[in-house]
């Protein structure tokens, strides 16, 4: 298996490399993240704002998970995971038992919220009102929450807007950074369709 520190070097051999899906699917995981770690938290916004959620869920797990990830990052996720679909189910073993292959974004959604509302984001800087999001023609997210079809309410601190910095779209195709594009092209020309 190919490691992110030899692909990222400049003298790296790519002649004879030939990979397969799952590799190029994990490694395009790992390049995303190593490039989140050497950045700040502003590259996570930016992500999120162009983020294709078909894309790898371990990406948005990980910015979930990192103490200096920005509030309006974390708020703006939450939404765009739409929590509701999640509050269905009475806890992760419902969730697990009726409709397992969701478990991971209910883990994901669980952990923006445990982390969100126990302070765990020590950051905000970036805006985000679910009620008019600045990032989807002022999009009410909170339309889509019917309480009848729910068996836990998403908490009340997860509705109140937040006010800071609206960033532009980089236009990052899927929300992956441009920076990483060329390694991703190399990767790509490496995987065996067969």
């Amino acid at each position: 298996m190919l490691k992110i520190e030899d692909i990222l070097k400049e003298e790296f051999d790519w002649e004879n490399v030939e990979i397969d899906e799952d590799e190029f699917d994990e490694l395009e995981t790992a390049l995303i993240i190593d490039y989140l770690k050497k950045n700040t938290p502003k590259e996570r916004q930016l992500l999120a704002i162009d983020w294709n959620f078909d894309n790898s869920k371990e990406v948005i797990k990980w910015i979930a998970e990192q103490p200096d990830t920005d509030k309006g990052t974390a708020l703006f996720l939450y939404w765009y995971m739409n929590p509701q679909e999640f509050k269905q189910y009475e806890n992760r073993e419902d969730c697990k038992k009726k409709d397992s292959w969701l478990l991971e974004d209910y883990d994901i959604v669980e952990t923006l919220e445990k982390n969100y509302i126990s302070g765990f984001y020590k950051n905000q800087k970036y805006a985000f009102d679910p009620k008019n999001d600045p990032y989807n023609s002022d999009y009410d997210w909170t339309e889509e929450v019917d309480e009848e079809e729910m068996k836990r309410e998403i908490p009340k601190e997860m509705y109140m807007a937040l006010e800071g910095e609206v960033l532009e779209s980089p236009n990052w195709g899927e929300g992956i950074p441009d920076d990483i594009i060329p390694i991703l092209d190399k990767l790509y020309e490496a995987l065996d369709e067969e």
